[in-house]
């Protein structure tokens, strides 16, 4: 098998979304030639989740999010001023490591992309609307309080140990919806889908704006990590690629929540 092998595999995914020309979904170091030994598959190509891939024998890795801190990967970018990106950089090459980023693609793949892994692993229910990035679900009968409390408790697995909410917890709620990633535009929920309840991400919503409107709104939102929303999702690519290839090696790394609680001392 050949890198580009599974590099084509996920472009006979594309139902129609994935431009090609445009995606950010490329070889961002190795190339299709490269005969696999074994696929990591992890949220982010950090650092530390390259070593591990290395030391599990893998030399492709799919990432979600890029490897060079900017959406393009651009060799040009500014970022490369920086000491530890060039570092980066030169441990990748050095090491041999094939890196091929599923981005565009697996952010839309209906069933077992991100949106829907991150519904179900909610278990948030009968979906009642939305397509593409977004999924709308039926909560009658909840407040707030306990959808939070729900998404809390399912996102501990993931490495999030508590949820934010915005808004009084007993409000009854009908409609919650959910974004991919960093795609959570709390006014297209409302505009669009009538919801009354959203979960969005700590890079797809701001406090200045979407907060303040929420608040003046009276519309509560449930707030997770990034990281933690699209770790489901990860977990099926992972699983995706093992049944297409399975006499490759496939081994999912965790990443999960990027950050942990801290409180202060009593």
């Amino acid at each position: 098998m050949l890198a580009g092998d599974l590099q084509g595999f996920f472009r006979s995914l594309n139902g129609g979304w994935l431009d090609p020309e445009t995606t950010v979904d490329t070889f961002k170091s190795g190339g299709p030639d490269v005969e696999v030994t074994g696929i990591a598959v992890s949220w982010m190509s950090t650092s530390a989740a390259l070593e591990r891939a290395l030391g599990l024998g893998c030399n492709v890795f799919v990432t979600h999010e890029p490897t060079y801190y900017n959406h393009l990967d651009a060799c040009d970018s500014p970022i490369f001023e920086l000491d530890g990106v060039r570092e980066k950089r030169d441990f990748i090459e050095a090491s041999g490591m094939s890196i091929i980023r599923c981005h565009d693609l697996w952010d839309q793949v209906p069933g077992v992309g991100i949106p829907d892994a991150w519904g179900e692993a909610l278990g948030l229910g009968r979906v009642v609307g939305g397509e593409g990035y977004y999924r709308v679900y039926g909560v009658s009968g909840r407040s707030a309080g306990e959808v939070a409390s729900q998404v809390a408790a399912r996102s501990v697995q993931y490495g999030q140990e508590a949820v934010q909410l915005i808004g009084d917890p007993d409000t009854s709620v009908t409609r919650v919806a959910i974004g991919t990633g960093a795609i959570t535009p709390l006014f297209t929920y409302v505009t669009k889908y009538q919801i009354d309840l959203a979960i969005c991400t700590d890079d797809g919503f701001t406090y200045w704006q979407h907060g303040a409107y929420a608040a003046d709104a009276g519309l509560p939102v449930i707030v997770v990590n990034h990281a933690t929303s699209e770790e489901p999702g990860m977990i099926r690519l992972a699983e995706t690629i093992q049944r297409r290839f399975p006499t490759v090696p496939v081994h999912y790394i965790p990443h999960g929540c990027m950050y942990t609680l801290v409180s202060g001392d009593a």
